[in-house]
């Protein structure tokens, strides 16, 4: 597993289990950093950082774009993927092709059956600037 694949695998658990575990983001940050202490820790931390602090504003940007699904309403795993995705895209200068891959990648491995094609539609969407046409049959 490439190295940046692994660190944005860890940066969703450390996310996931900030939002859902309603921890602080920097326990779940140094709890994860003690298990693996050898990962890509600057791209880590300012994924989860900066994902964080904008979670609201990439919230009501994935919002326009779930045609209908409210972040609340999303599958925890779906919801923490785009937002790291966006975040990504928007703060951090890696090509969109390269993150729309590697969620993908995550959303299969972490989603259900239909996260991967759905993670897929919203992202794409976000790179066009535009709402999908595709998304709206997530069920």
């Amino acid at each position: 597993m490439a190295s940046r694949r692994r660190a944005r695998e860890l940066a969703l658990q450390i996310l996931f289990e900030a939002e859902v575990g309603r921890q602080p983001l920097a326990d779940a940050l140094t709890r994860a950093r003690e298990h693996a202490p050898g990962e890509d820790w600057m791209f880590i931390q300012a994924l989860c950082e900066g994902t964080w602090a904008a979670k609201d504003d990439l919230d009501a940007q994935l919002g326009v774009l779930t045609a209908g699904w409210s972040p609340d309403r999303l599958a925890g795993t779906d919801h923490a993927i785009l937002r790291l995705a966006a975040y990504e895209l928007q703060h951090l200068g890696t090509p969109p092709q390269v993150v729309i891959n590697e969620a993908v990648e995550l959303a299969k491995a972490y989603g259900t059956d239909d996260s991967g094609r759905f993670v897929n539609g919203v992202l794409g969407a976000f790179v066009r600037g535009r709402p999908s046409t595709r998304v709206h049959d997530r069920s």
